[in-house]
């Protein structure tokens, strides 16, 4: 039986064997995977071509046997950039990242990235012992309990992703978290995937910048009108923690913790003008946040070792 890393090694090498300028046999491609090492008896070279034709760009010509194949017209082919060890490692962790969070569907387009990281490793042009062992000497440890990622029907996403790009309207029907239904033309704006969730910012009519979860989507439809986008800073909006439930409200929030339980804020600070003061057994914490349920969340799970010492509202209108 073909093993995983070999499986790979053999698809990736008659994807770089598919001309883009004229076709080749399914026999041609035997011989020259035979020089590169590769022993494979012509039906399964044959089964594999067929693969590679519905998931690739390839024309498969029929007319005469056995069968040729080449990349259509417009297709990029496959390119395989040369990455080095720590950018291919670095690829490979980001799969470990995202396969937790993304839908399958989308994970899917990332496909020919991830596979030629592993390529890289494992069959690199050095194909050192060392490189191919980094895929088990680095790992992602998530920071809260793990969540399977919402389904996302990919109609929906490749319109949004068109309209998105394209700064068109969309009218969309959707499922509010009471469960009614609400239609509405909105300007799309950004997309924020957040934990095992994908948002679409939009702005209504009125003006009102919403976020809508997109497995939430019943329908949409692109329209053919553009927009002209809006000011609208997605940073700003990141770092204003909109995403975290947010009332919008600056504190500066002042606070004593355990060392052992919080000592970690000396090292990964809850905002840039943080201040830190040493009080034996404890630290006194002073930083300026957002209130929101994320921060609120964020406390409680600390018990008795969080003791609050003042919250100061630094917005005008609060």
């Amino acid at each position: 039986m073909m093993s995983e890393s070999s499986s790979l090694k053999f698809y990736l090498e008659l994807l770089r064997l598919i001309p883009k300028n004229y076709s080749i046999s399914s026999l041609e491609l035997r011989e020259k995977l035979l020089a590169l090492g590769i022993e494979r008896d012509l039906r399964s070279i044959q089964r594999a071509l067929n693969t590679l034709c519905e998931q690739f760009e390839i024309d498969c010509n029929t007319n005469d046997k056995p069968y040729s194949y080449r990349w259509k017209p417009d297709a990029k082919g496959l390119d395989m950039p040369i990455l080095n060890e720590q950018q291919s490692l670095v690829l490979m962790l980001a799969k470990q990242y995202l396969t937790g969070i993304l839908p399958t569907n989308i994970m899917q387009s990332m496909d020919g990235f991830f596979k030629q990281a592993e390529y890289n490793l494992a069959y690199g042009k050095n194909q050192k012992k060392e490189a191919s062992e980094w895929l088990n000497k680095a790992g992602i440890v998530p920071t809260s309990q793990p969540l399977l990622p919402a389904k996302i029907d990919p109609e929906v996403f490749n319109k949004v992703s068109i309209a998105l790009y394209h700064n068109k309207y969309i009218n969309m029907s959707y499922r509010k978290n009471d469960g009614n239904i609400r239609d509405a033309q909105v300007k799309p704006l950004a997309l924020v995937q957040q934990g095992p969730s994908t948002y679409l910012v939009v702005q209504y009519e009125s003006g009102a910048i919403r976020h809508l979860a997109l497995h939430r989507f019943i329908s949409v439809n692109v329209s053919t009108m553009q927009f002209e986008r809006p000011k609208f800073s997605l940073k700003a909006h990141i770092e204003s923690q909109n995403f975290g439930f947010s009332s919008g409200r600056k504190i500066r929030l002042t606070f004593r913790i355990d060392k052992q339980t919080g000592g970690f804020l000396t090292e990964t600070p809850l905002s840039a003008d943080q201040s830190v003061k040493d009080c034996g057994t404890e630290y006194e914490f002073s930083a300026t946040v957002i209130e929101s349920a994320m921060l609120e969340w964020w406390i409680a799970h600390f018990g008795e070792d969080y003791q609050e010492i003042d919250r100061t509202y630094l917005d005008e209108n609060a």
